[in-house]
């Protein structure tokens, strides 16, 4: 897997995409960086994956399924060696220009598959409120996508000095979306009947300093709006 990442790594231009992520106010695509070869091994795992994705629906937030990492590791390999990919973790550290290094071994949302499968389905404006003590990123990596749903995103909304950008995007699979998620507005727009939508969301940190009461305040949110008490309390455990 490393392989594959140091090849594609070959075929990207580091310095535009640094100064775009500057000047998009932590914000940048990587056009399909993951190779084929890469996601026909996810589409083989998808499969093993979909029993296990847990459904929510919070009013006004969020409708739709997701899988925690835990259970990622165990059924879907391929994409979690992505996550720990020392080439990838060395690339996303030369463009964002800071010591990036992989969430916490017992945080669920450190590498999760967001599966959009039913009508409705969607993410509600939000940013993406880290509750650790540094700064964290947000890679989002185009997987399966059989839609016309968007992502939808609003730079520069905390930056007085600059007019609001406003972005509507598909994911292409393959594709990176890297991002400050407390600095970048986003949602993703509903599905139509009979679409669906898989995506990859990794998480970076600094350091991954959390104190107790905010762990537990994380943990709450990620048990009811994406994986439930058995995949965060329960470590996603397979039986």
């Amino acid at each position: 897997m490393d392989q594959l990442i140091s090849d594609s790594l070959k075929e990207t231009d580091e310095a535009s995409l640094r100064a775009k992520y500057s000047e998009q106010d932590e914000f940048v695509i990587v056009d399909e960086f993951l190779p084929l070869e890469v996601l026909s091994r996810w589409e083989l795992e998808l499969a093993r994956l979909k029993p296990h994705v847990h459904r929510n629906y919070l009013p006004g937030h969020k409708k739709g399924g997701s899988v925690a990492y835990q259970t990622m590791n165990a059924l879907a390999p391929s994409i979690t060696r992505v996550y720990h990919s020392a080439p990838l973790l060395g690339f996303l550290r030369r463009v964002v220009g800071a010591e990036v290094n992989e969430c916490p071994s017992s945080d669920p949302h450190r590498c999760a598959l967001y599966a959009y499968t039913e009508e409705g389905d969607h993410m509600g404006w939000h940013y993406d409120t880290s509750y650790y003590k540094d700064r964290r990123w947000t890679v989002l990596v185009g997987f399966k996508d059989e839609s016309s749903s968007h992502l939808l995103c609003l730079l520069h909304t905390r930056n007085s000095d600059r007019d609001v950008v406003n972005l509507e995007l598909q994911i292409k699979p393959g594709t990176l979306v890297i991002f400050n998620g407390d600095k970048v507005y986003h949602a993703v727009s509903p599905l139509k009947k009979g679409e669906s939508r898989y995506i990859v969301s990794m998480q970076y940190v600094t350091t991954g300093k959390m104190n107790p009461f905010m762990r537990f305040i994380s943990n709450m949110k990620d048990a009811v709006a994406y994986f439930g008490l058995r995949g965060v309390f329960g470590k996603g455990r397979l039986r």
